[in-house]
């Protein structure tokens, strides 16, 4: 039996998912060339269903999945590096982090970036670089905003911030026992936090206002944190172009009073 279907025999299954499971294990070859929505047809289940039992794997969604059975189903090959493998799994994983985003959410951000309230961008380490970008991003469009890259900073700075500031944080594993007391204190002061994270079960969930998942692998080399936070990106950019297209909206608004009295005149 594959690895992967081990896994699942020793879940706690609903009888739908038990369904699902019987079905993977009968036609593995088939599952791997289907999409989603044939699959639901054939099964008589939703897109929702079958997510909920790939990620009861651990794993971000059905291409994820896909690719796991795939892998699994060729020779084992677990000591070389493949970069068509590398590249199919990033794909996969990248159309599960797209399918999964939550737009209204996200525009809602972007009207917080763009409210004109005190803004403050958290990253640090890797995660500094899209938080760098996204603060990049917004001061020259004339959104003006604060980087921290220090957390030892963050704590003092969350203790003394205006009421009415915004706090976007990115982290990628979500570091429960590094940011805990500045999101508690966040909290407790009414503050606006937005997590940006890749750790589903992240502790400083219950404490955001608004928080954003990625599909992000989390992935180690040594003791280093490499991962790729392609993700992060993907959510960093959607949001530049929906701070931009505000932008837009309120020059063009701000230009029709001038429009309609030359036409008057």
């Amino acid at each position: 039996m594959l690895p992967l279907f081990e896994k699942a025999r020793r879940l706690r299954l609903t009888e739908t998912e038990k369904t699902i499971l019987a079905y993977f294990e009968a036609h593995p070859a088939a599952v791997v060339h289907m999409n989603l929505s044939d699959l639901c047809a054939q099964l008589y289940t939703s897109n929702a269903t079958i997510v909920r039992f790939c990620q009861k794997l651990e794993l971000s969604g059905f291409n994820d999945f896909k690719y796991q059975l795939r892998s699994e189903l060729r020779d084992s090959r677990a000591a070389a590096f493949y970069a068509d493998e590398y590249i199919s799994h990033s794909i996969a994983r990248f159309q599960d982090t797209i399918a999964a985003l939550d737009i209204p959410l996200l525009e809602e951000i972007a009207r917080l970036l763009t409210s004109g309230r005190p803004l403050y961008i958290y990253g640090t380490n890797l995660s500094a670089l899209p938080a760098r970008y996204l603060q990049i991003v917004l001061n020259s469009l004339d959104y003006p905003s604060i980087l921290i890259e220090w957390g030892d900073l963050l704590n003092g700075l969350v203790r003394n911030m205006d009421s009415r500031a915004v706090l976007l944080v990115i982290t990628a594993r979500g570091r429960g026992e590094r940011y805990l007391e500045p999101f508690r204190s966040a909290k407790a002061r009414g503050l606006t936090t937005v997590l940006l994270t890749s750790e589903r079960r992240s502790p400083l969930i219950p404490y955001s206002t608004i928080t954003v998942c990625t599909n992000d692998l989390q992935e180690y080399y040594q003791r280093t944190d490499v991962n790729p936070r392609i993700g992060f990106f993907t959510v960093i950019q959607i949001l530049i172009e929906l701070t931009a297209q505000r932008k837009r909206e309120a020059a063009e608004t701000a230009e029709m009073p001038e429009t309609t009295e030359a036409a008057d005149s």
